[in-house]
């Protein structure tokens, strides 16, 4: 957070700017960038905001990486996606938590639409390519090529936060986009 946001060298990675009205005044509180920021992630991509909590989506983010905080390292799954989530205390802001869906695959694009209400992060992968359907379905058959996907994240108490649904639709197909 707060880093050097004059430093260019990686093409496209991404940003998110937080600002706070002082009065009539506006006044640039944070910067924001993920942990493990890379070239052409597209990090800010998709923004939504709830109190004190941001979450922040990066739809090419290449890491293999599955579920909650994972090892973010390993970028050998193309445009899986990510989604970040920030905690501000005291006008304070830091990285609470990494998302991945728990299937994410290469082109799932986890990121491209984010939401927050509460404790409650809703992620859309619009080119994940299960054949499930409904909720919590079998999304190891990838035969549905860009059906889509959404995936619902819950914080507890803690600020732990876990995977909680995976949302498709009940007539899922290809190239729907499902969680645009």
């Amino acid at each position: 957070m707060n880093g050097d946001g004059s430093d260019n060298s990686a093409s496209a990675a991404g940003a998110a700017y937080v600002f706070k009205r002082s009065g009539s005044v506006w006044i640039q509180e944070a910067y924001l960038k993920a942990d493990n920021a890379e070239s052409f992630d597209l990090f800010g991509s998709s923004v939504a905001i709830s109190g004190d909590t941001v979450v922040v989506g990066a739809w090419l983010e290449s890491s293999n990486a599955t579920t909650v905080n994972g090892d973010g390292s390993d970028n050998s799954a193309a445009q899986a996606g990510a989604a970040y989530v920030f905690q501000r205390a005291n006008s304070i802001w830091t990285q609470e938590a990494y998302l991945k869906a728990n299937n994410a695959g290469i082109s799932d694009q986890f990121g491209t639409s984010v939401a927050i209400s509460g404790d409650t992060v809703v992620v859309g992968a619009p080119g994940e390519a299960s054949n499930a359907t409904t909720v919590n379905g079998d999304g190891s058959d990838n035969s549905a090529g860009s059906a889509g996907a959404a995936y619902v994240f819950k914080r507890n108490g803690n600020s732990v936060w876990t995977q909680e649904a995976y949302l498709k639709a009940d007539n899922a197909e290809s190239f729907d986009l499902f969680g645009s």
